[in-house]
């Protein structure tokens, strides 16, 4: 079992599980009256686990590697949630996909799996989840050789399942800014402003802000990119289904982080909803915020962004 991860743990990481936890997760649990149902990748660790045990119930984990998943139930165990734990022994791509396929679909792919692995998945299959949190490295919008993005079907496939079962929800992600795909978070940032905004003074600097190559001061292209195409793109292919609300956003070391919560929409039509440019445009007006550690200290610091009125 290898220790690494493109995701290492740090004094930022762990500040903000904690601010999860009193933000988002705890008022949550507190509003619905229930424990909640977490889907993610704990790592063998289940360092967010730990923390927010107390405001869960049914645990599903992602691990493709054999060794990480049997660490994973020893952790469990020794936690205390070995009973509310299910772990998937597949790729996040596959174990979207398999939550989201319809009936038949997934009694075919089912009949090709372990009976361990099948077992799980119709269990995890039978959960609405609450709180989502994923780590994705290399690639949001790049297409792989069939011209789709991996991670954007892996997100259409949670967005769908979690559509299905009727359920709003917490997303917590992570990407790595050393990202892939700069060509194509360029057209999807210009596309989306061409449809935002009207030309004006304040219009244009919103342009040059995402889409200059310059350097701009503790924001480079990548991390502009990622905030800019995360939360709107996300929004993009959910909002027949659900409204977008940006809870926080962060960058800290090379990592932009963001926490979204996807609320069920009453009452749409045959037609859907029309994009929803105010709420685009309240995802972008978020504050980003810096997280440093400092002389063994937690400095957070807000990020100057333009706003879109």
């Amino acid at each position: 079992m290898s220790d690494f991860s493109p995701f290492p743990e740090s004094e930022q990481k762990a500040f903000l599980r904690r601010h999860h936890l009193v933000q988002a997760i705890a008022p949550y649990r507190t509003q619905l009256g229930r424990s909640l149902c977490y889907f993610g990748l704990p790592s063998a660790r289940m360092t967010d686990i730990d923390l927010w045990k107390r405001e869960l119930n049914q645990i599903t984990a992602v691990e493709r590697d054999p060794d990480v998943a049997l660490a994973m139930l020893r952790t469990a165990l020794s936690l205390g949630v070995r009973d509310r734990l299910v772990v998937l022994e597949t790729d996040l791509a596959n174990a979207a996909r398999l939550l989201a396929a319809d009936e038949a679909e997934v009694m075919l792919s089912l009949s090709q799996l372990p009976p361990p692995l099948a077992a799980e998945v119709q269990q995890a299959r039978s959960v609405r989840y609450d709180i989502v949190n994923i780590d994705l490295c290399g690639g949001f919008l790049y297409p792989d050789k069939q011209g789709e993005s991996e991670y954007e079907k892996m997100l259409r496939h949670l967005l769908a399942f979690q559509a299905r079962q009727k359920q709003s929800f917490i997303l917590i992600v992570t990407f790595s800014t050393r990202d892939a795909g700069r060509n194509e978070y360029r057209r999807f940032v210009s596309e989306t402003l061409s449809f935002l905004t009207e030309p004006s003074t304040e219009a244009e600097d919103f342009r040059h802000f995402y889409l200059s190559e310059k350097r701009i001061e503790d924001q480079p292209p990548n991390l502009r990119n990622l905030r800019f195409c995360v939360p709107v793109y996300l929004t993009k292919i959910s909002f027949d289904n659900y409204e977008v609300r940006c809870l926080s956003q962060w960058y800290y070391k090379s990592f932009f982080h963001t926490a979204l919560f996807f609320e069920l929409r009453q009452g749409s039509g045959p037609l859907g909803h029309w994009p929803p440019i105010d709420e685009i445009k309240n995802l972008l007006n978020t504050p980003l915020n810096r997280v440093d550690l400092e002389d063994g200290e937690i400095k957070l610091r807000e990020l100057a962004t333009p706003l879109l009125k």
